[in-house]
């Protein structure tokens, strides 16, 4: 079945609309949004959904709500329902934090992870409580104190 020369026409027009359509969105992409979720603001600063932070980076609630405990970001919660937000000032915070960018100068010293069996950590164990034990060695009691 061929296409009268009004039917050929009226596709070529509309490939040319749909090309020159995706052409002016590549010339300037925060003018045509597409499929972009609104920006949403507290107190004229742009917020960042915890669901949206959790997905990006690809951890659990669990793992932020231990961030958030150890006060290295601040998470907002809705009063009622369960909405939870970051503002965007506290997310880069975190990030500077948390994060080093792999051209750091000090990224290797940073990154390198202590060999197996060496403790590089300092640790802090209590001492032992001393044990004065009863002449059959079968009860114990401590030091000082009442046998």
């Amino acid at each position: 079945m061929e296409q009268t020369a009004e039917e050929t026409a009226d596709f070529q027009t509309a490939v040319q609309a749909y090309v020159s359509l995706i052409e002016e969105r590549a010339r300037s992409p925060c003018q045509y949004p597409t499929g972009n979720k609104p920006r949403l603001f507290f107190h004229s600063e742009p917020i960042i959904l915890l669901e949206d932070i959790i997905t990006g980076l690809n951890v659990s609630e669990r793992t932020i709500r231990r961030y958030r405990d150890a006060g290295k970001i601040e998470v907002y919660e809705s009063i009622e329902g369960n909405i939870k937000f970051v503002l965007q000032r506290d997310l880069d915070s975190f990030l500077e934090q948390t994060f080093i960018s792999s051209s750091h100068p000090e990224y290797r010293t940073l990154k390198r992870k202590p060999k197996a069996g060496s403790s590089t950590a300092k640790t802090t164990t209590k001492s032992p409580t001393k044990l004065n034990y009863g002449p059959d060695h079968r009860t114990a009691g401590i030091a000082g104190g009442p046998q």
